[in-house]
Order: C-alpha cells, then structure tokens, then sequence
C-alpha cells in the first residue's frame, strides 16, 4: 500500500487538463500575480482531489461492481489497495492545506472555496449523495466544479464580483453540467441498476434531451457574455466551436453505435 495508490485515489488525469483550469480562468481574469496563480493552483488541485477521493470513498460498493472502473484501476480502495483510514487521512490533509492558504488572500476566496468543498462533500457522502438524486447532480456537478471554482479564483486573486464576471461564472456551471451528462449517457449501461443518476431514471433518449438543452444554454450565456462585453469575433467564435464540439467528441462512441443502429434497421 504505497504512496503510488494513494495518489491514484485522486484519480488526477481525469480533471488536471479542465477543471484546474476553471479557477485559474478566474484569477488571471481578475489580474493575478504569478505567487498568487501559483496558490489559486495549488488550493485548487487539493479541492478537486479532495473531491475525487472522497468520491471515491463512498463509492467503494457501487465500483466494485463497475466493469469500466474495475478494469482501469480507479478506486484502489475498492480492490483492497489502500485502506480506509489512510483514505481519510489524505482526506484531510487535502481539506486542511487549501483552507489554510485561502486565509492569506481574500474573505470572498475563502468563502467560494469552502463552498467548492462543501458541495463536493454533499454530492458524495452517504445518506445525502446528490449525485444520486434526480436533476440536483447534474446542478450540483456545475455548482461545484464550474461556478464555485471561478468565483473563488477571481476573488481570491482580488477580482470585484459583477455582472460579467457572473456571466462567465455561470458559463462554466453549464460546461460541468454538460461534462455529467455526458458522462452518465457514456456510462449508461454500467450505470444501469447500480447507480441512480438522472440519466439512468429518464432513459437515454430524454439524457440526450438535458443534453442538449444544455449545451443551448451555454451558448445563449456565451452569446450574452459576447453582447455585454468585448470578447471579440475569434474568442467567442473559438468558445462557441468548443460548446458544440466538447459533447459530440466526449460522446462519439455512443452517437457511432446510434448511426450504426439506425443504419442496419434501415
């Protein structure tokens, strides 16, 4: 039971490439100093590995029983790697180091982190589990992974709240919205009698619905940000390419096996 397993537990390749990138967003825009990035980074990488692991930790049961996670070696608790105890502990030191260095920046940083960190709780741990109840995971994902992280980037680098920087906020709520939907309409048969998410209590064809009122969504917030401020014909173009492209690419397995599927019953 090495280190190496632990670290697993925060299943890091998952998210480094977007979610980190959220609140990062969120300071530059609101001017940070480089020392500042760096800690925007470093509280940020603990709160969302933080969410992972505790994800991970009551999810022992359901992901034994995941063929997908199982094979790909996810939640080492689960096969028996780490233990229980050294899980919480890691837990902890994940809580403990981002509550302390928000202290150093800002009431407001402080405040959206530890909602950041309060939500990723509720959204796994038992009794509560909102990622088990209908609609409020998918706005719980993009609470606590979109808006919250933003906002506590742009005011912990000492960014004034105001209307677009909600806007953009909000923006990045959708996109983790979308980010769940995808992924419940990709897992959606391993999900199937083991986990109830959104997608698994309507069916498919009305996930596919969510999804792409979502994804509308997120381009009427884009389009509202692109009136309000001045984001240029190349940013707003380039974001709105990626709100449509980011669900087709994330679910081209599935859209392959339904053209697959119309096709030979044609």
């Amino acid at each position: 039971m090495g280190m190496k397993e632990y670290f697993k537990m925060l299943r890091v390749k998952e998210w480094i490439k977007f979610f980190t990138l959220v609140p990062l967003i969120g300071a530059v825009l609101a001017h940070a100093t480089p020392s500042v990035l760096i800690l925007v980074g470093v509280i940020f990488f603990c709160v969302i590995g933080y969410g992972f692991v505790i994800n991970n930790y009551f999810d022992v049961e359901i992901d034994r029983r995941h063929t997908k996670k199982v094979v790909l070696g996810k939640n080492p608790l689960s096969t028996g790697k780490v233990t229980k105890k050294g899980t919480f502990t890691l837990m902890s030191v994940l809580l403990a180091i981002p509550i302390a260095l928000s202290c150093f920046l800002s009431v407001n940083g402080i405040l959206f982190t530890l909602l950041s960190i309060s939500f990723l709780t509720l959204y796994s741990v038992k009794y509560i589990r909102l990622k088990e109840r209908f609609i409020a995971d998918i706005i719980t994902h993009g609470l606590m992974l979109g808006l919250f992280p933003f906002l506590a980037g742009f005011t912990l680098a000492g960014g004034d709240l105001n209307m677009i920087s909600l806007l953009i906020a909000s923006l990045f709520m959708m996109i983790c919205c979308v980010s769940l939907l995808t992924h419940q309409i990709n897992d959606y048969d391993e999900d199937f009698g083991n986990s109830s998410t959104t997608v698994v209590r309507v069916g498919l064809k009305r996930g596919w619905t969510l999804l792409v009122s979502f994804v509308l969504l997120s381009i009427a917030i884009l389009e509202l940000i692109a009136h309000c401020s001045d984001i240029g014909m190349i940013l707003n173009g380039g974001a709105f390419a990626y709100l449509i492209a980011y669900p087709l690419y994330t679910c081209r397995g599935e859209i392959q096996g339904v053209i697959t599927n119309y096709s030979c019953a044609g």
